[in-house]
């Protein structure tokens, strides 16, 4: 047996400390500080599987605007970072320890910045949720507990960045879990000062968007429900919100980072 598939094997699951008082999920085997580490090692290697665009203008932006919403979180402690995949697909992932992943193709089909906020509080709701964490454990079947296991066995680490979007991906979300993700999105984005009716404007472009260009949004149909689904309960949650009368104003930093990406190749 590889050491890969040894630390794969079925772990008994250890309580750890660690306050769970300002999150909505309730993990019993995984301390803050041992996500935080994992979220460390895991990210470490997407920058040799993900084309990450670099970019202070974009990245200003979007950092600035997850730090918004995730203040208003049930994980307000949690340093969100928000990385742009240099890819047209439209889509969007969150992995431990609040990194954000977002592809070019998205940014540059959002009209607003409240579409682009929706989005990024889809992933902070993932995130506040602690649902990567959980499919890890689901996926793998290793006790998080043992800090050190990601630390000295980077290939785990690894393996799960280069199996993002084949079979047995971590993204592959219960419907549930995505509906409840877009229904606390929508108040983060209202309780950080943003548009929560701009999650029907970006939704029903992806819509149309697996209309005239099917493969653009493969990725997005393989981790998450149908359009139509999240369309239809996304109607009925903002009808028990209520909407702001003003929301933030930043057409023109919006306007800056869409055109700072524009400038950037492909």
């Amino acid at each position: 047996m590889t050491r890969l598939l040894l630390f794969f094997t079925v772990l008994s699951l250890v309580h750890c400390a660690g306050s769970r008082s300002t999150q909505t999920g309730e993990l019993s085997f995984i301390s803050i500080d041992e996500e935080l580490a994992l979220g460390e090692d895991i990210n470490s290697f997407t920058l040799r599987y993900l084309d990450i665009i670099r970019n202070r203008t974009l990245n200003h932006f979007l950092n600035d605007m997850a730090q918004k919403i995730g203040a208003v979180s049930h994980w307000s402690g949690l340093p969100y970072t928000v990385f742009v995949i240099n890819n047209a697909s439209i889509n969007h992932f969150s992995l431990p320890g609040g990194n954000i992943y977002l592809f070019r193709g998205l940014i540059e089909e959002t009209e607003t910045a409240d579409e682009l906020a929706v989005i990024v509080a889809h992933e902070i709701a993932h995130l506040s949720e602690r649902d990567a964490v959980a499919r890890l454990a689901a996926k793998y079947s290793f006790s998080f507990a043992a800090q050190t296991v990601i630390g000295e066995n980077p290939e785990i680490a690894e393996h799960i960045i280069a199996s993002l979007y084949k079979e047995g991906t971590i993204l592959d979300y219960p419907e549930k879990k995505e509906f409840t993700a877009d229904q606390l999105a929508l108040q983060y984005a209202l309780d950080a000062g943003y548009n929560p009716q701009a999650m029907l404007g970006i939704l029903e472009k992806i819509e149309l968007m697996e209309k005239v260009d099917h493969d653009r949004t493969k990725l997005l149909r393989m981790t998450h429900p149908s359009i139509h689904a999240r369309i239809r309960k996304v109607k009925k949650n903002l009808k028990k919100l209520s909407l702001p009368v003003q929301t933030i104003e930043n057409a023109a930093e919006f306007k800056k980072a869409k055109n700072a990406l524009s400038k950037i190749p492909r």
